[in-house]
């Protein structure tokens, strides 16, 4: 549900608190500066240590930001060949696709791109922002080519390695932009280019091959020139990526929103801007743009996006965090957008969402929030709130929270509840069906009561929670099933290795989510806070009742039924307590009944579409 918040705008008692928080948020930018360089000093410190020590270490690339004005490259900016094999019409089909729009081929005349693109026949498999995220990484650091191909999410906690997969339906040729050479130009630096991944589900990566690229030198995503010696420390000059594009044309169509957001995992936030951007897509352009890179523990929907909106531009993969404001002020310029919406947090949008509003003072600009405590809310300072058009909070607490605590003016704030589509109610027999199909797939006990909890593995989620409340329910006929990924994935195994419950199955992060509800009775939830958390949306969508503390709008939700709500999070025998009050299959089917009841009432995702577009696209 919609609604605009109207309330009393005065600080209360925590309010001294509060103006601290803003006063140092508003000012610690340059603190936070000054500490990512005294690390990356100190880091680059040991490094060299430990190579004069005899530590033999692959060379290491700094990007550095470079205070030079950026010369702006001309328009068109690259130039398309292709050998004999290429037919112009599959050149024509593919520059149609293309985002980028800068673009020539060799049969045209009249003008001298500083950039070459050489078509092969694999051209219909690449993403269609695949010219317009080489351009943009090939500029941000000056180099001389840049490669891309297939990868999964990095498995570690700095983003891509480097190692690519092509496809071998596809021509080499068709993943590399190359610069020109010019008569005057001199190799200015030991890095030569860039490999980047386009990011792909492990059923796409089945049929590629690892290509490893023949150049003398790999340091991660970067390849160097000959000469650079183990051990040594190389810096890239990072450019000012709308400086150095500011000449390509903006591009006219309809109107416009960016959805900003860190990464495109498996979850909540994914899901329902999925469902928004399913919505709005035939009246809107939309591009969904992402800051961090991805990581395998969170999975990945860039595959899924990708189905919907051609503008997906994973950002943190493609560019060094330097790089990324002024790639974002590029596509704010270049797509004449209409909306920033920062979805789900995003440490890009409170850093320089002034510096957005300065540059482009038209841009309406919506911020939305998850939380009335912790989180990204400690950023809102008056900048912040100054800058912002819209805030929009996806429950009633965190609209008081800031009216009431943070001085937000009201009119600024609106509710904005979630939805999910409701799914037909299917039948007992055929219900019954499925759960033996699903269990059976995932060696789940087909005699017992099946507690689900499908989670992000975060502190906030309380994933330790799950297996204490399992231990205590050991002997009571009782299954859980706990399916998710993130930061605590170590912290969870080492529990269930020390000790792990014999009444747990435990499952990585999996894109079939949804599939999963069908093996379960029972949606458990353990989160030290929420908005409106909707992995219980769907849950109860399906008639499965919930047991999950009163957190967020939980209590909104489940005040006509629907489960049990635990009073405080971490009230491990309050959650025993509550799924035990569900043992009983009829308890279970009436709660469900009404769960299903009210969210296709209240949450449901048209009514969701439909308040979100006048959020973004007011009307003129």
């Amino acid at each position: 549900m919609r609604r605009s918040f109207s309330g009393p705008t005065e600080l209360r008692s925590q309010g001294f608190r509060y103006r601290v928080q803003a006063l140092f948020w508003e000012h610690n930018r340059p603190l936070r500066a000054l500490g990512r360089r005294v690390r990356r000093v100190l880091s680059l410190a040991v490094y060299s240590l430990r190579g004069r020590l005899g530590n033999v270490s692959p060379p290491r690339v700094v990007p550095t930001p470079t205070p030079s004005e950026a010369v702006a490259i001309p328009h068109p900016a690259i130039v398309i060949t292709a050998g004999q094999s290429v037919s112009a019409e599959l050149i024509s089909s593919f520059l149609d696709q293309q985002t980028e729009h800068s673009v020539i081929t060799t049969s045209e005349t009249g003008s001298s791109p500083e950039f070459v693109f050489s078509a092969g026949k694999g051209l219909d498999g690449l993403p269609f922002t695949h010219l317009e995220s080489l351009l943009m990484a090939t500029c941000a650091e000056d180099l001389e080519w840049t490669v891309a191909g297939w990868a999964e999410p990095a498995p570690g906690r700095f983003g891509p390695s480097g190692r690519i997969a092509r496809d071998p339906e596809l021509d080499e040729a068709s993943s590399v932009l190359v610069k020109l050479p010019h008569a005057d130009r001199r190799d200015r630096q030991a890095v030569t280019g860039r490999a980047v991944p386009h990011l792909s589900s492990a059923a796409r990566l089945a049929n590629c091959v690892d290509s490893a690229e023949p150049f003398s030198t790999a340091s991660g995503v970067y390849r160097l020139r000959h000469g650079v010696r183990p051990g040594s420390i190389v810096r890239s000059p990072v450019r000012d990526v709308e400086a150095v594009l500011q000449d390509l044309p903006a591009v006219d169509g309809p109107r416009t929103a960016l959805f900003l957001l860190p990464y495109l995992a498996v979850g909540g936030a994914e899901k329902l801007l999925l469902a928004l951007i399913h919505g709005l897509r035939d009246r809107y352009r939309l591009l969904v743009v992402t800051t961090d890179p991805h990581l395998s523990s969170l999975g990945q929907t860039v595959d899924t996006f990708r189905e919907l909106t051609s503008h997906v531009y994973t950002l943190g993969d493609w560019l060094p965090p330097e790089a990324i404001p002024s790639a974002l002020r590029h596509l704010l310029r270049r797509w004449r957008v209409e909306s920033l919406v920062c979805w789900n947090g995003n440490i890009c949008f409170y850093d320089h969402v002034d510096a957005i509003k300065r540059r482009f003072p038209s841009i309406r600009i919506v911020n939305q929030l998850y939380n009335h405590s912790g989180g990204w809310i400690e950023h809102y300072c008056p900048t912040v709130m100054k800058s912002t058009d819209l805030h929009i909070a996806i429950n009633t607490r965190i609209a008081h929270a800031l009216a009431d605590e943070r001085a937000v003016p009201a009119a600024k704030i609106t509710a904005i509840h979630h939805g999910v589509d409701i799914p037909v109610e299917q039948s007992a027999e055929r219900r019954d069906v499925l759960k033996h199909e699903r269990r059976e797939a995932l060696d789940l006990p087909q005699d017992k009561v099946v507690v689900g909890t499908f989670i992000r593995m975060h502190p906030q989620k309380r994933p330790l929670d799950v297996i204490r409340v399992a231990r205590d329910l050991v002997n009571d006929g009782v299954h859980f099933l706990l399916v998710g990924g993130g930061p605590l994935d170590a912290a969870v195994d080492d529990e269930l290795r020390r000790d792990g419950p014999p009444n747990l199955t435990r499952l990585p992060m999996r894109g079939d989510v949804l599939d999963l509800y069908d093996a379960i009775d029972i949606c458990l939830l353990t989160s030290s806070f929420e908005g409106l958390p909707v992995f219980l949306l769907d849950g109860l969508a399906r008639a499965i009742p919930c047991v999950a503390p009163g957190v967020g709008d939980i209590p909104l939700l489940l005040e006509d039924g629907g489960g049990v709500v635990v009073d405080t999070p971490g009230n491990i025998d309050g959650l025993v307590s509550g799924i035990r009050e569900l043992m009983d299959p009829d308890r279970r089917r009436r709660e469900g009944h009404r769960g299903r009841f009210q969210v296709s009432a209240r949450f449901g995702a048209e009514r969701f579409v439909s308040d979100y577009e006048t959020a973004i696209f007011p009307k003129r």
